[in-house]
């Protein structure tokens, strides 16, 4: 049996980045090329990883399309293929996702940095778990009782005037998630990262879900004032991508 070759610069487990192009731009391509370089891509790879996705994205540059899914995904031997196209986002449901919890017996198989595998087998189980239960979003449970994360969304919670969300790892480290625990300070939310359980969840006064292609959004029927500031932050981040 051949064993494969790992480039210099490749990362040791294929990753894969979802972003969201706007006007020919990749908004938070800061972040994705972060938690790239998390996950173990580096020098040549990363450049010419860069260079595909700011490529792609260009292509959908003016009027055609406000929003675009483009697709990345690097491999172990270097190999880099990208895939842009007008697309619905997992959290683009009407009246809000209804979200199913999921239990499970093991933990996520998370590269480096808790960056996003290209293998999404393990989530995307929990995401047809789901779905056969009449939900659209899985919330992925640990025999603990603790909230692991969302089936493609970082999961969120409002307690009184705090915003929480679970620990990466195990949870994917979301490009959406770093941003607005960036953003968050300027317009005076408060966010903690702790564990957070399945009880809390369903008690919190809010709820929502976030991801780097679509954003936020409230898990149906629990939406609120944090819920709505949220929004704003990445409504007005999108605004000045145009």
């Amino acid at each position: 049996m051949t064993t494969p070759v790992r480039a210099p610069g490749a990362p040791r487990q294929a990753l894969r980045e979802t972003c969201r192009a706007v006007a020919g731009r990749i908004p938070l391509w800061p972040y994705h090329r972060a938690r790239l370089v998390a996950g173990g891509c580096t020098g040549a790879v990363l450049e010419q990883v860069e260079e595909a996705a700011l490529a792609a994205a260009a292509e959908w540059e003016g009027p055609r399309s406000p929003r675009v899914r483009l697709s990345l995904t690097v491999s172990s031997d270097g190999a880099v293929a990208v895939d842009a196209r007008r697309r619905l986002s997992s959290l683009d449901v009407p009246g809000g996702p209804i979200a199913v919890r999921v239990d499970v017996v093991d933990q996520p198989p998370l590269p480096a940095g808790a960056a996003k595998p290209a293998d999404r087998s393990w989530w995307d189980e929990a995401q047809r778990r789901a779905v056969f239960e009449g939900g659209h979003q899985a919330i992925i449970v640990s025999p603990d009782g603790l909230i692991i994360d969302g089936g493609s969304a970082t999961v969120w919670v409002v307690e009184g005037a705090t915003i929480v969300t679970p620990p990466s790892p195990p949870a994917v480290a979301g490009v959406a998630r770093a941003f607005l625990m960036q953003a968050a300070p300027d317009t005076h939310l408060h966010i903690k990262v702790e564990p957070l359980s399945w009880e809390r969840f369903l008690a919190a006064d809010e709820a929502f879900l976030t991801n780097a292609f679509g954003a936020a959004v409230g898990i149906r029927d629990r939406g609120g004032f944090f819920l709505r500031a949220v929004e704003s932050i990445f409504d007005e981040m999108w605004r000045h991508s145009i």
